[in-house]
């Protein structure tokens, strides 16, 4: 069911501060039914988008904890829209998003809320768009393993060529727990930045993990469905809806072509190099 916009604008700036104020009672943050979570959450993330302070933030992340363990990651995931659609709207600020990217636990729902964010966080200036630098900073302190995943997995999902720097490294970041989530994330296309950010994960990883993202890597060449691109998102997004540009499109076998000096250096370090067969295969490479 479609929510009415709201508009604050027709509100006291504090109008939710009786319920903030009493959210801090663990007793009645109890007392909150199922059912009742998911529309109070909405509330306080709209309440908190706007207030921004420590009482609202904490009232939210307590119900929204609370959500994650009672709820399935599809109600999340819808809840995550509901607030995004807010945000455009202009009733709250991207910081509503906020709990999804501290409290998730569920990388498929974090990744939801942080494309969300990076592709609605106003512009602040800077070489790098706003809402992705802000993502990268959120997983130098992120704990949750799904709200890891679901950072890394926004950045590649845009496939914008301009976040190279900020993924550079990023795999370390990751718990192994973290990385088999990511690594599990369903793709919307094959990007370059994704293509390379993967091989250089497998120059830099350990045994165990250079065989989980080598089969990421031969999974990529099909869920594009035998293209690769180079894009570029328009950021913030504009009012109409996310723009991308297509700057530059390969085939798998002429990207796979492209990079075969890299496929063949880590098929001589891995050690078994019939490991990368399903790589070279997907790719195109001769082995």
């Amino acid at each position: 069911m479609k929510r009415p916009r709201s508009d604050r604008r027709a509100l006291p700036a504090d109008y939710l501060q009786p319920l903030v104020t009493a959210l801090a009672d663990p007793a009645t943050l109890a007392s909150v039914r199922r059912e009742e979570l998911e529309p109070v959450a909405f509330q306080l993330a709209l309440y908190f988008g706007v207030r921004r302070d420590p009482e609202a933030a904490s009232a939210l992340g307590g119900v929204y904890d609370r959500l994650v363990v009672e709820s399935a990651p599809e109600e999340r995931r819808t809840f995550v829209d509901q607030v995004a659609a807010a945000v455009r709207g202009g009733a709250t600020s991207v910081l509503a998003l906020l709990p999804v990217l501290q409290r998730e636990r569920d990388a498929a729902v974090a990744r939801a809320a942080a494309l969300a964010f990076a592709m609605l966080m106003p512009a602040e200036g800077g070489e790098l768009p706003a809402g992705p630098r802000a993502l990268r900073a959120l997983l130098d302190h992120a704990e949750p393993d799904g709200v890891r995943a679901g950072l890394v997995g926004a950045l590649l999902a845009l496939g914008d060529h301009r976040l190279r720097p900020l993924l550079d490294g990023a795999w370390r970041a990751l718990t192994p727990a973290a990385a088999e989530a990511l690594l599990s994330l369903p793709r919307t296309w094959a990007s370059r930045l994704e293509v390379e950010w993967l091989l250089a994960w497998m120059e830099d990883a350990e045994p165990a993990t250079f065989t989980a993202v080598a089969g990421s890597l031969a999974r990529l060449a099909q869920d594009g469905g035998g293209r690769v691109l180079e894009l570029e998102h328009e950021l913030p997004a504009p009012p109409s809806g996310d723009a991308i540009a297509i700057l530059r499109e390969w085939s798998t076998r002429e990207l796979g072509e492209e990079l075969a000096g890299r496929w063949h250096d880590l098929a001589r370090r891995a050690g078994d190099p019939s490991g990368l067969d399903p790589v070279f295969a997907a790719w195109g490479v001769r082995a």
